[in-house]
């Protein structure tokens, strides 16, 4: 049976929801910053500059994940040149990218918070951009907010009996749940391994990315070079 190509990204931005979940929920059990959703660290650097010189670091470390998110976003965007999905862009390559750079990030944690975290934002900055557009719907897969607002839109125009196709709405389900789903791995992970979720993390990403690059040129027959 012939599997519909909006579940195969469906599946795959699920699954990415899943680890910036665990990413998220890891970095900010370890320092109490978030890689990945930007949204509260905006604010709270605004904060944080208007606190004592005690809180000189936070305020440093927030700018950098700032500028390095946008930084990860940007290299997204020159590497793969088009915002919308397309089964012949890099995303093996990239995703195998990502993972070389949380674990770079996994390195640094217990020695430099101000280097391991922007290394992660860069990550998840370049995930998040990877492919922002299918068949109209807005992809996100770092942070929930933006996947909230598009359920909640989607189900009321339903509602009011609009045109609305039906897996659109599960697909924002099911990315909202895999993001949720993703903090408690997250929370597991850390428990199993003393607090090591970013190598395990880091692990994924490069396996998935190798798995996905290796099925879509050798098995599938997308010979184009990336």
């Amino acid at each position: 049976m012939k599997i519909r190509k909006e579940y195969l990204v469906g599946a795959a931005a699920c699954f990415l929801c899943l680890l910036s979940g665990a990413v998220n929920v890891h970095f900010v059990r370890l320092f109490t910053f978030a890689v990945g959703n930007l949204t509260g660290d905006i604010f709270r650097l605004l904060i944080e500059f208007d606190h004592s010189e005690n809180d000189f670091y936070a305020a440093i470390t927030l700018t950098l994940i700032l500028v390095m998110f946008i930084a990860g976003a940007a290299t997204s965007g020159a590497t793969i040149h088009h915002p919308s999905f397309d089964i012949e862009r890099p995303y093996g390559r990239s995703l195998m990218a990502i993972g070389g750079l949380f674990l770079i990030a996994a390195f640094f944690e217990p020695h430099s918070a101000m280097t391991a975290l922007p290394v992660a934002a860069f990550a998840s900055g370049f995930q998040n951009a990877l492919a922002t557009r299918y068949r109209g719907i807005v992809l996100r897969t770092t942070h929930v907010t933006g996947i909230i607002t598009d359920l909640g839109q989607s189900i009321g125009m339903k509602i009011a009996g609009d045109l609305v196709e039906r897996w659109k709405i599960w697909l924002h389900f099911f990315l909202f749940a895999s993001f949720l789903a993703g903090g408690v791995v997250g929370i597991l992970i850390d428990s199993a391994t003393g607090d090591k979720a970013a190598f395990v993390i880091a692990g994924i990403y490069l396996l998935f990315g190798a798995m996905f690059h290796t099925v879509k040129h050798r098995l599938f027959g997308w010979h184009r070079e990336e």
